[in-house]
Order: structure tokens, then C-alpha cells, then sequence
């Protein structure tokens, strides 16, 4: 018998392609705190390397679970009028050997990463 929850346990890495080539809007989550939030990247990205298209996967970290919880009209994109959290990365975010380097929420930078010293800066709220 499987210790894997009854919903997972037949899963396919390749499942999230499959299902956006097949026209289905994907959604990916984690299952914090098993798999915590902090690899969500992680997971968009093994889904890219399972055949998912990158900017597919980053629609199933974004507008998408916003769509399904119903916050699509103030999350989920960079769009005039909707709150803006933003990541600045040194590269492709789904590229696991990128970092990043900056973080805004609502317009306030909450993270900074210092490449020089690899040291992270939080604003004190966080």
C-alpha cells in the first residue's frame, strides 16, 4: 500500500502538459507544509521539464489558481488596478539556478538579496 494521499497516487510528472495541450487552464500547487510553498517555482519548473511549455507553467503559478479562487480581477497578473506583488529575478524563474533578487508587495520592497555578500535582506514586517 502506497503512504501517498488517494489524489496523487496515480499522478504522472508529464500530467500538467498533457492537460494544458489538451486545452485544460492547469493550476500548481504545493502540499505545504510536505512540499512547502517556498518550491512552488520548483514544481512549475518539473513540470516544464516534463513537457509543460514555460509560459504555460508560469499561468499555472499566477493568473490561473487566481481564476479558480475567484481573485482574478485583483491577482494573478501585472495588470492597471490589481494589487502588484513582484519577484525581480537574475534570470528565468523557472530555471532553478536563478535567484531571486527582489521582492515588492504592494509596491514595497520586502526582500533584497545582496550578490556580492549572498546575504538577504527582509523589510521588518516579514
Amino acid at each position: 500500500m502506497s503512504r501517498s494521499k488517494v489524489e496523487v497516487r496515480d499522478r504522472i510528472p508529464a500530467a500538467p502538459g498533457i492537460l494544458d495541450r489538451a486545452g485544460v487552464d492547469v493550476s500548481i500547487i504545493t502540499d505545504h507544509p510536505v512540499v512547502p510553498i517556498d518550491f512552488l517555482v520548483t514544481q512549475a519548473a518539473l513540470a516544464v521539464k516534463e513537457g509543460m511549455e514555460p509560459a504555460s507553467a508560469l499561468r499555472a503559478i499566477t493568473i490561473n489558481p487566481a481564476t479558480v479562487m475567484g481573485v482574478a480581477d485583483r491577482v494573478g497578473s501585472l495588470e492597471k488596478g490589481k494589487d502588484a506583488d513582484v519577484v525581480l529575478w537574475n534570470g528565468d524563474p523557472l530555471d532553478i539556478r536563478n535567484r531571486v533578487l527582489r521582492t515588492f508587495v504592494s509596491g514595497d520592497e520586502v526582500y533584497s538579496w545582496d550578490p556580492d555578500t549572498r546575504q538577504a535582506t527582509w523589510a521588518s514586517r516579514y
